[in-house]
């Protein structure tokens, strides 16, 4: 049997393998704006928050082998939760990388810290747009309540993965098309009107170079009904940021092992 000070131990570093794994993929938190030493960091200052009111659970590992399937457990889980938690922001780049396809700007994208690559203008402007709606709607402070009570429910020990799991995990990410379609079409609808209009104008009168004039009109139609739409585009942010924090909850009571 385990002494008192390594059973603790054990548990400190269950709940920091779940915090850290959620901290990866989290809003805020997960950008590359944060370097991996202050994110470590950081978990580890939370678990230590947190630390006082973890439960002990009855069945803690007594051996290295079943400790490490613990916290495999605990990194599933933390996948899980953080994968969730950043389903909306996905949503936004998804929809801004629609419109820069549209628009002609994928040939003009740019270097994003945030990412580490080359990411275009419009995917860039929504994606900086809803993390800074997240923080005006305290996203990150419900995220760590959503996290301490995960700790609740969900065992340090063992989760369960159901088939209602999974295909909640799916209907998420196909809102993610659904949703990032929404915020990108009053742009695509304006410029697709247009393309089509272009298309008749090309027929019309073969000698104009309807191709090279078709390029600055998609982009300051696109602008201009960005502009117009941005804010249809925060409210529908805003709503699917409160029922992505329902979903988040519905899935920790997910994973909850039968017979707690």
């Amino acid at each position: 049997m385990i002494d008192g000070g390594i059973k603790l131990l054990c548990v400190g570093l269950l709940a920091f393998t779940r915090i850290c794994l959620i901290f990866v993929q989290a809003p805020i938190f997960g950008s590359n704006h944060i370097t991996n030493t202050v994110l470590v960091g950081f978990a580890a200052a939370v678990t230590v928050v947190m630390f006082p009111h973890l439960p002990v659970p009855a069945d803690m590992p007594n051996d290295v082998f079943p400790f490490i399937q613990a916290l495999l457990t605990q990194a599933c889980v933390g996948l899980v939760i953080g994968y969730i938690s950043f389903l909306v922001m996905a949503t936004a780049q998804f929809g801004g990388e629609l419109m820069d396809i549209q628009m002609g700007l994928s040939s003009a994208a740019s270097f994003d810290p945030a990412s580490h690559g080359a990411i275009n203008l419009i995917r860039k402007v929504q994606f900086y747009t809803a993390m800074n709606l997240y923080l005006c709607l305290d996203g990150h402070h419900m995220l760590l309540k959503a996290i301490n009570a995960s700790f609740r429910v969900v065992p340090l020990t063992q989760f369960h993965f159901t088939e209602g799991l999974c295909m909640e995990l799916l209907r998420l990410s196909s809102q993610l098309l659904v949703i990032g379609t929404q915020l990108a079409a009053p742009a695509l609808a304006a410029i697709f009107i247009n393309q089509c209009a272009m298309g008749l104008l090309a027929r019309v009168a073969p000698q104009m170079n309807v191709f090279m004039l078709s390029f600055p009109l998609n982009i300051a139609i696109g602008f201009t009904l960005l502009t117009l739409s941005y804010p249809f585009i925060l409210r529908l942010l805003g709503i699917q940021f409160e029922i992505n924090l329902d979903s988040l909850v519905k899935c920790i009571q997910m994973m909850v092992p039968s017979g707690r």
